[in-house]
């Protein structure tokens, strides 16, 4: 019988609604913060009239991290002092990334190609979408792009440990 109930639950029982956002015109800086604090991954970005325009993840920041710093200097290494050793040391430019990039908008480096259900998706069909597309995370919204949860493949984790 549970298997039968598993069977009929949809996007909207599983979705998580208490979801962490931010805003197009934070900061990359602001975005690691709010990530770190709360111990997630990932922001939904929602505009001025409470839309869901993109998704920002700690993957989208080391990304476009990388992207820039190969654009750098020296091969991606700075000379650095250590007052510790009171010695310069090569280190890599990733390490001063938030410095240099902290102040980048979020806009600038959020995914616009949205991966999303509606509520009434079952969730069969959530699980396929998020492995067809190959991600995480999967957005629960309508088509006017309001957004009411989102579901993690670590939700799926848990219906299963719950039975």
């Amino acid at each position: 019988m549970a298997k039968t109930a598993a069977k009929s639950l949809v996007a909207a029982d599983l979705m998580q609604r208490d979801i962490l956002t931010i805003a197009p015109d934070e900061t990359l800086r602001d975005a690691l913060l709010l990530m770190t604090e709360h111990h997630v991954t990932g922001l939904p970005v929602i505009d001025d009239l409470s839309r869901c325009i993109g998704l920002v993840t700690a993957s989208d920041i080391l990304n476009y991290e990388e992207e820039h710093v190969e654009d750098s200097l020296d091969g991606g290494m700075m000379q650095h002092f250590n007052p510790e050793t009171q010695q310069w040391e090569s280190v890599p430019l990733s390490a001063f990334g938030l410095e240099e990039f902290g102040d980048v908008r979020v806009e600038e480096v959020m995914t616009r190609d949205l991966v999303w259900v509606k509520r009434d998706t079952p969730l069969k069909q959530v699980a396929r979408r998020m492995l067809d597309q190959q991600v995480h995370r999967v957005l629960v919204m309508d088509e006017h792009l309001a957004l009411y949860g989102m579901i993690s493949a670590f939700d799926f984790v848990r219906v299963v440990a719950e039975g």
